[in-house]
């Protein structure tokens, strides 16, 4: 039996994590001040873990509990991944927490309040956000004035050229075309106004993709490359969920596992099909492909929206994940 002078040292009450030490049964059989402080509550030691899990996790909690002391190792839980704890008092604190395993088949768990940290991240993947759907606008109005206006002003232009003819009634005609195009080219400039003049605040795809691949920023280390294109948008409300789990998922297991130095994500709308598509340039798969985190979660969400999943090695290394379905679209659209 593990007890307190097993595991504690000068520095158990110096340090600014919460420190507990649970036992296999998911009893706290010690607790640091700062836990106490951490927890809000001065009767942590004899008390289940379970009591601070937040109420959506107790049900899964214990058999995490069982996984982690069936290969209990030095774990820091997660990349991209949201944590969080529940005080004495009910509220809701997001946390990091890392994971030591102790004689006795006991777990040492290190606690901090990441609320601050946190924060500073939603105000970063906000303003990445902004910047990225900004760039997306103005590419957008950068197209349609290079390539639509011009087009049609130099079709105007050609048609301008045969004015007048010896047929009054052609020319008429012709005349009418100019003027028309005239009003498209009209349209479309304010069709660009409003386009850089919005600010990226939209419930599209797009913007939901900019947002998850921003928050993975800082477990990266790089910002992900991102295109979408096609009909994306106006999915039903499963497919959607669907889509962006995927790109989560695969995200998270790119900063966990890749070593990558780049990864782009690709959602694309293609004769009724959607495909979510996350490459990156690191070390490939596992031999063991059927233990990488994810994988079996993303396969069975492509056969709920009767899709497909594939996962494979690139030819030029690293690592591709592609998810595709039916774009099922909501009924009002």
């Amino acid at each position: 039996m593990t007890t307190p002078s097993d595991h504690r040292s000068g520095a158990w009450d110096l340090v600014p994590d919460a420190l507990l030490v649970v036992d296999r049964g998911g009893t706290i059989i010690d607790a640091n001040d700062e836990a106490n402080h951490l927890f809000a509550s001065r009767r942590l030691i004899g008390r289940p873990i379970e009591d601070f899990v937040p109420d959506e996790h107790t049900e899964w909690h214990p058999a995490r509990r069982a996984e982690y002391h069936e290969a209990p190792r030095r774990r820091s839980m997660g990349a991209g991944v949201k944590l969080s704890l529940k005080r004495a008092d009910g509220v809701i604190v997001p946390a990091h927490i890392a994971l030591s395993p102790l004689p006795g088949d006991c777990v040492l768990a290190a606690v901090r309040d990441v609320s601050e940290s946190v924060a500073a991240e939603s105000r970063l993947v906000d303003a990445t956000r902004r910047r990225i759907l900004a760039e997306d606008h103005e590419r957008i109005a950068r197209d349609l004035h290079d390539r639509i206006i011009q087009s049609l002003f130099a079709l105007g232009m050609n048609l301008q050229a045969g004015l007048p003819s010896t047929d009054p009634a052609q020319d008429q005609r012709v005349s009418d075309a100019v003027d028309t195009l005239d009003d498209i080219i009209r349209s479309i400039r304010d069709v660009i106004f409003d386009v850089r003049r919005n600010q990226p605040d939209d419930d599209s795809v797009l913007s939901h993709v900019v947002e998850i691949a921003a928050r993975f920023i800082p477990s990266l280390g790089f910002e992900p490359l991102i295109e979408v294109r096609g009909m994306v948008d106006g999915l039903s409300d499963d497919v959607e969920e669907h889509l962006l789990a995927v790109v989560r998922e695969s995200l998270a297991n790119v900063a966990r596992h890749a070593e990558a130095t780049t990864a782009s994500v690709e959602v694309i709308g293609d004769q009724g099909r959607v495909i979510a598509r996350v490459s990156d340039d690191g070390k490939g798969l596992p031999e063991d492909v059927t233990r990488q985190s994810g994988h079996a979660n993303m396969a069975a969400r492509a056969r709920i929206a009767g899709g497909s999943f594939r996962v494979a090695t690139r030819p030029s290394g690293g690592t591709v994940v592609e998810w595709e379905a039916p774009a099922v679209l909501n009924a009002d659209d």
